[in-house]
């Protein structure tokens, strides 16, 4: 595949709008007897002059720029969470990461130690020749896996729905 420069398909394009002199016209027509690849690219950039020639544009109306420069020192809508749905996510989490801690204390998970190991009779032993290795499972290391992210869950949405709405409320107090 041949590579076209800009001025190539600028005179291409030009050639398109009529706007070519007559001499690089004539340079032009040579060429494009001469090159399949230029006549496949001329044909491209036509089907393309055509599709922007027969689309209507679209103006702004009258008052666009004086909109835009009404509304550029408003703040935007903060597509945060809102400050009652964060707590209550929050107070969710919380009430989560308690309830863990609660069974994680009592011991409930101190006795779960094993294995997981797959059914022989999975549909992929008919096409796997070694057998699948056993999971090792701790049930005390998994629950204080989940208590620690159910613990950076909350701080995160302590930080969206309480810490940043206060501090831009201070930060804009203050100017």
């Amino acid at each position: 595949m041949e590579k076209f420069t800009k001025v190539l398909d600028d005179q291409l394009l030009d050639y398109l709008d009529g706007k070519l002199d007559p001499s690089k016209l004539a340079l032009l027509k040579t060429q494009l007897e001469s090159s399949h690849a230029l006549k496949a690219r001329l044909d491209e950039l036509r089907l393309v002059h055509r599709v922007l020639a027969s689309s209507k544009l679209e103006s702004p109306s009258t008052t666009f720029v004086n909109r835009v420069m009404v509304n550029l020192n408003k703040t935007s809508l903060s597509s945060s969470l809102s400050p009652k749905n964060g707590l209550l996510l929050l107070m969710g989490v919380t009430v989560a990461t308690v309830m863990l801690l609660v069974l994680l204390g009592a011991g409930v998970f101190d006795q779960f130690k094993g294995s997981l190991s797959l059914p022989e009779t999975l549909p992929a032993q008919k096409y796997l020749q070694e057998s699948l290795p056993a999971i090792a499972v701790n049930g005390k290391l998994m629950i204080n896996i989940l208590v620690g992210l159910n613990l950076v869950l909350a701080f995160l949405v302590l930080d969206k729905t309480v810490f940043k709405p206060y501090f831009q409320r201070r930060a804009g107090a203050q100017l």
